[in-house]
């Protein structure tokens, strides 16, 4: 089973440098540019394609890893070879996009997925002990997803199955987990400049309490992980700390009481009862809002 990768960035690279390292074979790389195919294949020992016609026919599986946008005009050049036909497999690995832009092979008898990397890859080629950890999310029809499947028994990844509906939710909560996470911190980092805190020792000193947070998170759950003055129904805490966000840095207020009532909503009933809800509700919105 040859895999052939198209596109040959953070994500193909690493792919096939870890796929290479489990005793998978990988037939090597066609990407726009020449010069990232060059180093693909270098790292892993395979072949640099001139066009696609020559990947299809050294590779029974094709994996796109280019960016989103790219896909579909992928999926229409491949569409034109004459060496496309029913053994092919054809897997992306977007998080956004569904297998179903490989409609049109499904049709010829060929296996479609999409496999995604719950991971960001910020370099050509990621450890192989990161990679080992890392799981994957994986929809397509059953000819696809048997084929990867046998493929992450050999690697020992673990994985979850999707339907393809719910494949855009899945990305925006991952979005959310890890892109806006990014935001959320940037935007506590900014409060204590506000705050006066020398801004160079602001990562050091709190990136410790983040990574509790989490530990805590993994631990005991979102619910029990929580700590802080709305769970404890710090009533004027909570006041002061719209007061002080309003007269120093309004801009984040509405994101502090979206992220306040978002928090109530998920310990009302867990760790506190309704009448403190309904009173912290209150100081975070400064009685503006009145959730039910």
């Amino acid at each position: 089973m040859e895999i052939g990768f198209i596109g040959a960035g953070k994500v193909g690279t690493s792919l096939g440098n870890y796929f290479m390292q489990k005793n998978l074979s990988v037939s090597g790389y066609y990407s726009k540019s020449k010069s990232s195919s060059v180093r693909s294949a270098g790292l892993t020992g395979s072949a640099l394609f001139e066009d696609l016609d020559s990947l299809l026919k050294a590779s029974a599986v094709v994996f796109i890893t280019t960016g989103d946008d790219i896909i579909p005009e992928v999926v229409s050049l491949l569409g034109q070879s004459p060496y496309l036909n029913e053994k092919h497999t054809f897997v992306h690995t977007s998080g956004a996009l569904s297998s179903e832009v490989f409609e049109g092979f499904e049709k010829l008898g060929c296996g479609i997925c999409s496999l995604h990397p719950i991971m960001t890859f910020s370099e050509v080629s990621t450890p192989v002990k990161d990679l080992e950890a890392i799981k994957f999310t994986l929809e397509g029809n059953h000819e696809g997803k048997a084929l990867i499947q046998k493929m992450l028994e050999v690697t020992g990844n673990e994985f979850f199955i999707i339907d393809k509906e719910s494949k855009i939710l899945y990305h925006a909560a991952a979005c959310v987990l890890s892109n806006y996470m990014v935001t959320l911190i940037d935007t506590g980092f900014e409060m204590l400049t506000k705050a006066g805190i020398d801004q160079e020792k602001i990562a050091s000193s709190f990136l410790p309490l983040i990574t509790a947070t989490l530990n805590n998170v993994r631990k005991s759950g979102t619910v029990d992980a929580l700590t802080g003055p709305l769970v404890r129904g710090d009533e004027n805490t909570i006041v002061k700390h719209v007061d002080a966000i309003k007269t120093s840095i309004p801009e984040y207020l509405d994101l502090y009481e979206t992220m306040g009532i978002a928090t109530l909503n998920m310990i009302r009933d867990k760790r506190m009862d309704s009448e403190k809800y309904f009173k912290i509700m209150k100081a975070v919105t400064k009685g503006e809002k009145n959730e039910k």
